[in-house]
Order: structure tokens, then C-alpha cells, then sequence
């Protein structure tokens, strides 16, 4: 793909959104670094083609001026910057001071943007030598208090997916995970895909908020082999020590096998705690105790076969909004149900005589007042 790179600059040249950052590039000098057939895995990265979009809508516009605009950064040279570091000692109190000044814009030039959250702060210090003495202007004390972690955003979890190795104690392990983490790029976000599918979490907002049935689930497996990232790199290593023929293959599909029998042995020895579930009659047959499940609630009689949908138009029923159907034959209003052609409703749910399920609307309030 390299020898494609200058055309596709060349073409960036003829659009006004581009000529300025294209005019900052050195040409015939571009970052290589960026090419290495070795760490291509799924794709190579993702870039844009010789034709110039004439026609996109705004979302359109700005995903292809994020590739755009970060293959002209991935090109250009580093951004070289000076740090500088200082200590104070203040009635024998020791302070620290940073400075950063940046001696050539490389990449950051692109777009302008000389700074990021976690990197140090633009700014130049005057030149101070070992043993100056400063005037103090003024000196204030601030109390703060540390905030617990913010919740994760999608983009946030996919880095921490990328990055799911940090964590680990051992130094090769953490070494052989360092460009592995859960899943890949082309996994990763299908991955947090069946989560949502699964009900394990949902969003509110822009953040990711685990459900009822996620912190459960969370809790069977979380001190599981089937949740250990350090496995990963296990087989990451012993992959590499295959290659380079110090291990038998052999020796490690019979390790994966013992692997996946013992975590399947473990799985099915977990049970989800039912004692917070009520115990509720069929309202069919009158005799059986139902069984109550994620996705649906149903008879265990065959002869009866009672089933009702935990999920209806797009709302997951409660186990209160259940138990009063059950035993009172309606529920309280669901609220926010959506119909076919996506437009949202409120309803009841009530069982007929036969213990068949429908809605039922609320009346609306007549306005009329003495024959008006």
C-alpha cells in the first residue's frame, strides 16, 4: 500500500479542508514507521481512496475527515517538544514545577492541537539555573478529594480492551499481551455488540451501565479461569515458544483441551441465586409454579405451555410488572413501548379469559364540561 500513499496526498492537495494541512508535509519524507507488514492483522489501517467525495451527508463528512486528517498526521514527522522540570523548596516544603515547550510541531501542526489531557501543558518556562531564588506573589492551600473512575464510554472500553494487559504482575505475560489485549480490532467492538444483544449492559447516555443480569453474571465468573486476561498471554507465549519449535504443539492442544474441560466444568457447577424471585401460579392451569427467566416467563407443564415474553416492543418487563400480571391479570403502565412503524406507546399488558396476553390503553380524560 505504500507506493499508493503520494497519490492519495496529491488528491487531498485539490480539497480546500485539506490544502493547508497537505502544504505542512515533507515530502519525500514521509513517516515510514507507520508501514509494517508483520503487525498487520485483520486489515491494514483504514484509508482513503484517490476519489474526492462530492457528495456525503455532515456524519459522512466528518468520519471521512478523521481518516483523512489522521493519515496526514500518521505521515508527518514526530513532534518534538521540550520538557522541563523543576523543584522548589519553600520553607522546606519541596514543590515541583513543569514546563514543555515545543521546538518543532511535526504531526501536531496538522490540526493545531499542541496538547491532550494526559501529556504535560504548554508552558514556557523563563530560564532558571540550580540555586535561583524566586519571589513568592502570593500562595494559596487547596483541599480536593479524589474522584472515583468515570464510567466507561464505548470508545473508552475498546481501549481498555486493547490495553487489557496493564494490569498483569508478570513481566513477560504483560509483555507478550502488550499489542494482544481481549479480542482484536475487528472483534472488539462485536464483542461489546453481544453484550448489548444479551441484555449484559446498556447505555444511558453516552456511558455503559451493566445491568441486573450483567452484575450477575459478572459475579459467577469474575474470579474464573474463563475471566483470567492472563491466560492470554499464556497461550500467546507458548504460541511464540511453538514458532521458535521450543514447546510441542502437541503438549499444548492437550493443555487446551485440559483447559476447556476444566472451565466448563466450572461453569456448570455455578447456579444464578433464585431466591429473590417470587413464586408465582400459572394463571393457565392453575397448578404449576412458573419458571422465571431472562427472555421469558412459562409454564413447565407441556400439556399447558404458558409462555409470556420478558421483552415486549422493546421494554423489558420487571419482575413486579410479572407478578402483577400473573396474579392480577395487568400490569402497571409500561411506559416508552415502541410499535412497528417506531412509534412509542404507553399500554397495559392484561390476560384475557383464556390467559392470552394483549394491551390495554389508558382511557383519556374528557375535557367536555356541562355539554361544551
Amino acid at each position: 500500500m505504500w507506493a499508493e500513499i503520494p497519490n492519495l496526498i496529491r488528491a487531498l492537495q485539490d480539497n480546500d479542508n485539506f490544502k493547508q494541512a497537505v502544504s505542512k508535509l515533507k515530502w519525500g519524507r514521509f513517516n515510514k514507521r507507520i508501514v509494517n507488514d508483520l503487525r498487520v492483522t485483520d486489515h491494514h489501517g483504514l484509508l482513503i481512496t484517490d476519489k474526492i467525495p462530492s457528495a456525503l451527508n455532515a456524519d459522512e463528512t466528518k468520519v471521512y475527515n478523521m481518516i483523512a486528517f489522521r493519515l496526514l498526521e500518521a505521515l508527518s514527522q514526530a513532534c518534538v517538544k521540550e520538557v522541563t522540570d523543576i523543584a522548589l523548596e519553600v520553607s522546606h516544603y519541596d514543590f515541583t514545577l513543569k514546563g514543555c515547550k515545543i521546538l518543532e510541531a511535526g504531526w501536531r501542526s496538522i490540526k493545531g492541537n499542541f496538547s491532550d489531557e494526559d501529556t504535560e501543558p504548554i508552558q514556557d518556562l523563563p530560564e532558571l539555573k540550580k540555586g535561583d531564588e524566586l519571589k513568592i506573589k502570593e500562595a494559596s492551600c487547596l483541599e480536593k478529594k479524589t474522584k472515583p473512575p468515570v464510567l466507561f464510554t464505548e470508545a473508552g472500553l475498546l481501549s481498555a480492551m486493547e490495553n487489557a494487559g496493564r494490569e498483569i504482575e508478570n513481566e513477560d505475560e504483560r509483555k507478550a499481551l502488550q499489542n494482544i489485549g481481549i479480542g482484536t480490532p475487528a472483534t472488539r467492538a462485536a464483542i461489546i455488540e453481544t453484550l448489548f444483544t444479551r441484555n449484559y449492559i446498556q447505555r444511558e447516555k453516552k456511558s455503559l451501565i451493566p445491568t441486573e443480569k450483567g452484575l450477575q453474571v459478572y459475579g459467577l465468573v469474575k474470579y474464573r479461569k474463563i475471566a483470567d486476561v492472563a491466560m492470554t498471554a499464556e497461550w500467546e507465549l507458548a504460541l511464540q515458544k511453538i514458532e521458535n519449535n521450543e514447546v510441542d504443539a502437541r503438549v499444548f492442544l492437550r493443555e487446551m483441551e485440559t483447559y476447556a474441560k476444566s472451565i466448563t466444568d466450572e461453569l456448570l457447577q455455578t447456579s444464578i441465586a433464585n431466591e429473590n424471585l417470587p413464586k408465582l401460579t400459572c394463571p393457565k392451569c392453575k397448578s404449576q409454579q412458573l419458571i422465571i427467566r431472562d427472555k421469558i416467563v412459562k409454564c413447565p407443564d407441556e400439556h399447558c405451555n404458558w409462555v409470556q415474553f420478558r421483552r415486549v416492543c422493546e421494554v423489558q418487563l420487571s419482575i413486579a410488572d410479572i407478578t402483577s400480571l400473573v396474579n392480577n391479570g395487568k400490569t402497571p403502565l409500561i411506559k416508552g413501548m415502541k410499535s412497528k412503524a417506531g412509534k412509542k406507546f404507553d399500554a397495559y399488558i392484561v390476560l384475557n379469559e383464556n390467559s392470552e396476553s394483549s394491551f390495554e390503553f389508558e382511557k383519556k380524560k374528557s375535557n367536555k364540561r356541562n355539554g361544551k
